[in-house]
């Protein structure tokens, strides 16, 4: 059974991206894994003069933690698909760290994550637990949903990039499944801020082309813009119904103004935002 993800703060936003989850894997025999992370710290991190926290207190966090978490389980039951099933997840960590304890328990389809957290400010657009996720989780995917979105499929997924990195099967796996899952065109944006494409980026994305035979899809280029801005037009214009990258440490997000991409995009995008990383690979 395949397994999705659901980290919450118990905020509307994270259990908006929650529904949305259970929409989007509606009609799929499903396990979703509710992980709350809680912190009861010790003296070594707030002073020298607190105490330990005893079994007691820690006891008493986690039944708390668990109590809230079950309580989400059953208002999510309410409109859960009839193969759907939960479990929880409470943890005395650091968010992503919990995320990846979980990680190297269970195999994950993917992670879904609200892009905003207990605040909700309309000018923060990214919480920093999901920043977080998005930048330090590498081995699953993550999905971000905006603030109040409802889950339509997507009429056609943009895949942002430079053409700098040759890309995998495993890199593509998960996009390529999504795509056919929903039976959507992948769109390959390429925004040259100089202009052109030099000779090993024209060679990579021949490569991608041919990776893709079996999925629809087409290549898009946008000139002397800058890559946010490019971005936000092509997904304007178009309607397109998410936006996803392949982080590769080193290169695409990385090197833009020193930020990864989807900080910068989170200015601008009203979309979900799907971060694959493909590890560093040795030369």
């Amino acid at each position: 059974m395949k397994k999705v993800l659901l980290p919450t703060d118990f905020s509307v936003n994270s259990l908006n991206a929650a529904r949305y989850a259970l929409d989007m894997y509606k009609e799929e025999k499903m396990d979703f894994i509710l992980i709350h992370a809680y912190r009861v710290f010790d003296y070594h991190e707030k002073s020298q003069l607190s105490a330990t926290p005893g079994k007691a207190v820690l006891e008493k966090a986690r039944q708390e933690a668990n109590s809230k978490l079950n309580k989400v389980v059953e208002e999510l039951k309410i409109t859960a698909g009839k193969d759907h099933s939960f479990e929880i997840a409470a943890h005395n960590l650091l968010l992503t760290d919990a995320i990846l304890k979980e990680l190297r328990k269970r195999k994950i389809e993917l992670i879904i994550i609200g892009n905003q957290g207990h605040t909700g400010a309309k000018e923060v657009i990214y919480g920093t637990n999901t920043l977080n996720i998005m930048e330090e989780i590498e081995n699953c995917p993550v999905l971000s949903v905006p603030s109040n979105m409802v889950f339509q499929p997507p009429n056609e997924i943009v895949l942002a990039n430079s053409f700098k990195a040759e890309l995998t099967p495993d890199d593509l796996d998960f996009l390529i499944s999504l795509a056919t899952k929903f039976k959507a065109a992948l769109r390959i944006l390429h925004i040259a801020e100089e202009g052109g494409l030099n000779r090993s980026q024209h060679h990579n994305r021949k490569l991608l082309s041919e990776k893709l035979e079996d999925v629809k899809h087409s290549f898009h280029s946008l000139e002397y813009l800058s890559v946010p801005l490019g971005i936000y037009s092509f997904l304007e214009s178009r309607g397109s119904g998410l936006v996803a990258f392949i982080n590769k440490k080193h290169t695409f997000l990385e090197n833009l103004l020193l930020n990864p991409l989807y900080k910068n995009l989170a200015h601008y995008s009203k979309v979900p935002v799907l971060v694959l990383h493909q590890p560093p690979r040795a030369d």
